[in-house]
């Protein structure tokens, strides 16, 4: 008996220390569920109708920021099936090119930034904040 109110007590202290999870799991970018799951989505960012700082494109990105892991991004392939051209924003430092996809909504921005070199992602780096 007391072997199984210690196993009880250590289950209980496991999940106390180490918290539950809540969190919905995201999914890497470059799942063949993506385009399934996202459908909707990806339809709003590459529709040429929309501009960047409006309502439809901002929900759409924000639901990606909330269900997409884009850290999995390796090739600009992913992107431009996600997001497509029409918002991409092409820029370069002096080790890396950067493309950026912003959406505004009132006083709140979603960023997806990544940077590599060509055709290659070697880095991510997605934000979402309030305007200054």
């Amino acid at each position: 008996m007391r072997l199984i109110y210690s196993v009880v007590a250590a289950l209980t202290l496991a999940v106390f220390v180490g918290g539950c999870n809540t969190e919905p799991k995201k999914i890497p970018c470059n799942d063949v569920d993506v385009p399934k799951r996202f459908e909707r989505e990806i339809y709003v960012l590459k529709s040429s109708t929309l501009t960047s700082e409006s309502e439809a494109k901002f929900k759409a990105a924000r639901r990606l920021y909330q269900g997409v892991d884009f850290s999995f991004a390796r090739d600009t392939k992913t992107l431009v099936d996600i997001f497509g051209t029409a918002n991409a924003h092409k820029g370069r430092t002096e080790d890396s090119d950067i493309i950026i996809f912003q959406y505004n909504w009132q006083k709140e921005y979603i960023r997806f930034a990544f940077m590599g070199s060509g055709t290659v992602i070697t880095s991510s780096e997605v934000t979402m904040g309030v305007v200054k």
